[in-house]
């Protein structure tokens, strides 16, 4: 039997609990998706669109508002963020085992302030293969309605956003591995791969 001195105490402890449960209930989610989005309107041509560019690491620019040609990842990252740093080894694995693959492309956006820092963690974490670029002022990753960091897109070959995931992306999960494969395959007849 409960001593009726003990009540308020039990009561305490009880709203307590449920609040640290209503804060925790999201901690164990899978990165947020948005996705598949809704295609922009067949009237309105990919030139239309304000360009965003990035910077290439020989000097030239890469205008992601123009339609890729092939499935391409846009991985938006930084080298001062913690997520991004703990997600990267992962993102390394993926692109070694479907860097290959025809139709498919990534690109790492840092969007740190400059390419030696890029460059110098690159090499310190032995990501060499990865290919990146630079977007010191944020514009494309806004233009793309990055909030933070990181985060992913996925462009159809027309330049469509067909996925969007928001944090890590578990990239050598088999959901993840699973929606990148049925994206390739259905890819349009004629579609060249690079």
């Amino acid at each position: 039997m409960i001593d009726r001195k003990s009540l308020p105490t039990l009561a305490v402890a009880a709203v307590i609990a449920a609040g640290l449960a209503y804060l925790a209930k999201d901690s164990l989610k899978a990165p947020e998706r948005s996705g598949p989005l809704l295609p922009a309107p067949a009237e309105a041509p990919a030139a239309v669109a304000s360009p965003r560019l990035v910077a290439l690491p020989g000097g030239g620019t890469r205008d992601l508002s123009r339609p890729p040609g092939q499935l391409l990842i846009v991985h938006f990252w930084a080298t001062w963020c913690p997520p991004c740093v703990e997600e990267f080894p992962a993102l390394l694995g993926f692109w070694k085992e479907y860097g290959k693959r025809p139709g498919l492309g990534l690109l790492a956006v840092s969007v740190d302030e400059d390419w030696k820092t890029v460059n110098d963690w690159v090499r310190s974490v032995g990501a060499g293969g990865i290919p990146v670029a630079l977007d010191p002022q944020r514009s494309t990753a806004k233009a793309f309605g990055t909030e933070k960091f990181p985060e992913t897109y996925v462009l159809a070959p027309s330049g469509q956003v067909v996925d969007k995931f928001i944090g890590p992306v578990p990239w050598s999960s088999p959901a993840i591995r699973k929606r990148i494969d049925g994206l390739l395959e259905a890819r349009p007849a004629g579609t060249s791969g690079g």
